[in-house]
C-alpha cells in the first residue's frame, strides 16, 4: 500500500461519525452579506464584512426618517421607471474614499460633513457591483424580491428629495451592518427597492386595453333577474283584507307572458315550464311585430278567484259573482184593449216669458243676480262603437 492510500483511509476514518457541513440555503440576508464582501474585495480591495442584514417594509412618508445623519444617498433607477436608493453612512463613505486614496481603512474617526459630487463619484463602482451580486446571488431563493435591473443613476442633495422623486408605493428596506477594513470601523449600509414590481407606464400610441379589461371585470360581477308571473290590480279594501291561505287567481295566458327584469326595466320575455322537475323559464325571441322591451306594462285587470277557506271554517263567495242569481220574474199580465181615448183638450196659449218673472212677483232678474261663467267643458271624445 502506497503513502498516499494511507492518507486517504486515514482520511475517511477521521470523517465517519461527522455531521454533514452546515450549509445554509440562499436567502436574501445571504445573498447580500456575499455580494457586499466579493463586491467590496473586487472593486477597490476593501475588506468589508456584513455582520447583520435586516429587511423591513417601509413608505415614503418613514423613509426620510430612516437615514442616518450626512448620509451619502444614490437614486437607483430600475426596470418599468421604478427607483430605488443606496444609503452609506459616513463610516462607510470615508472608508471607501479612504481604501482609494490611502489604500487602507484608517483608524481617525470620520469628518463630521455632508457628502459632496466626489464622493458619490467614488462610491458609484462599487454600489453597482453590490447591486449586480446581490441580483444574481437572490435570484436562487425560491420566491426571490423584485431587485434585478437597478443601478446608480444620481446623487440626491437631500432627503426631500426622495419624495419627489419616489412614487407613493410600499418599499422594501435592507439594512446592513457592516465592519470596514478587518474591525476598524464599523458602518451601516441602506437598499431600498420597491416592494412590488412595477406597473408598466403606458407608452403613447401603445394600444390602450382598458376598454376590454374593463368589459372583463363587469362580466363577471353578479346580476340579478327578477321573474315576473302575473299582475293583478285590486281595490285597497280588498288588499288589506289579504290573509294566507286565499287563493288569486291568474289567467293561463300569464304562463306564456312571463317578464324577466333587471332593476325593474325589462330585459326579456319567456314562458314559464319545468325541467327534470323543477320550474324553469324558456326565453322566447322578440320580433320586430312585438311590442318593445323597454314598454312600460300597466298592471292587469283581475280580482279574487277561490279563495277557499278561511282560517276561521267559512268559506268566501267569489268578489265578481257577489249578488248570486236573481229569482224568476214570470210572465205579466195581458194589458187588454184599452180603448179609444178620444182628443185631448185644448191647452190654451202659454204666457209669454218675458211676463213670467211679473206673474211671480217681484223683479225675478234683480232677485237670481248674475249666473256665473260655466267655462269651457272638457272634450267627450268618441264614443265607443256599439
Amino acid at each position: 500500500m502506497s503513502d498516499a492510500d494511507i492518507i486517504s483511509a486515514m482520511r475517511r476514518k477521521a470523517g465517519v461519525g461527522r455531521p454533514p457541513p452546515d450549509v445554509q440555503p440562499m436567502s436574501p440576508a445571504k445573498a447580500l452579506r456575499l455580494a457586499a464582501a466579493k463586491a467590496a474585495e473586487d472593486s477597490i480591495g476593501l475588506v468589508m464584512q456584513v455582520t447583520h442584514v435586516a429587511e423591513e417594509r417601509s413608505s415614503i412618508l418613514r423613509l426620510p426618517e430612516q437615514l442616518p445623519d450626512d448620509a451619502l444617498l444614490s437614486l437607483l433607477e430600475g426596470p418599468d421607471n421604478a427607483y430605488g436608493l443606496a444609503v452609506f453612512d459616513r463610516n462607510v463613505i470615508s472608508a471607501v474614499v479612504e481604501q482609494q486614496t490611502t489604500g487602507k481603512v484608517l483608524k481617525l474617526p470620520p469628518e463630521e460633513r455632508a457628502p459632496t459630487a466626489t464622493d458619490a463619484v467614488m462610491c458609484a463602482e462599487i454600489t453597482d457591483h453590490i447591486l449586480s451580486l446581490f441580483e444574481t446571488n437572490v435570484a436562487e431563493v425560491a420566491d426571490p424580491p423584485h431587485v434585478e435591473g437597478f443601478r446608480v443613476a444620481a446623487h440626491l442633495r437631500e432627503a426631500r428629495s426622495i419624495s419627489i422623486a419616489f412614487d407613493d408605493v410600499p418599499y422594501r428596506v435592507y439594512r446592513l451592518s457592516v465592519s470596514l477594513g478587518r474591525g476598524v470601523r464599523e458602518g451601516e449600509i441602506l437598499l431600498v427597492f420597491p416592494y412590488a414590481r412595477a406597473t408598466p407606464k403606458p407608452v403613447p400610441g401603445a394600444p390602450n386595453n382598458f376598454g376590454r379589461d374593463f368589459q372583463a371585470v363587469v362580466m363577471t360581477s353578479e346580476a340579478r333577474l327578477d321573474t315576473v308571473l302575473h299582475r293583478i290590480r285590486m281595490p285597497l279594501a280588498d288588499v288589506m283584507s289579504l290573509e294566507a291561505g286565499m287563493v288569486l287567481s291568474i289567467p293561463r295566458s300569464a304562463v306564456s307572458k312571463v317578464e324577466l327584469r333587471a332593476d325593474d326595466r325589462l330585459v326579456s320575455r319567456a314562458q314559464l315550464g319545468q325541467i327534470n322537475g323543477k320550474r324553469a323559464v324558456r326565453l322566447i325571441f322578440v320580433t320586430e311585430d312585438d311590442d318593445p322591451l323597454d314598454a312600460s306594462y300597466g298592471p292587469d285587470e283581475g280580482g279574487f278567484g277561490d279563495m277557499g277557506a278561511l282560517s276561521g271554517g267559512s268559506a268566501v263567495p267569489a268578489l265578481s259573482n257577489g249578488m248570486g242569481d236573481l229569482p224568476p220574474m214570470g210572465d205579466f199580465p195581458a194589458m187588454g184593449d184599452m180603448g179609444d181615448m178620444g182628443d185631448l183638450p185644448p191647452l190654451g196659449a202659454f204666457p209669454a216669458m218675458g211676463d213670467m218673472a211679473g206673474d211671480m212677483g217681484g223683479d225675478m232678474a234683480e232677485d237670481m243676480g248674475d249666473l256665473p261663467d260655466l267655462g269651457h267643458f272638457p272634450a267627450m271624445g268618441d264614443l265607443p262603437s256599439l
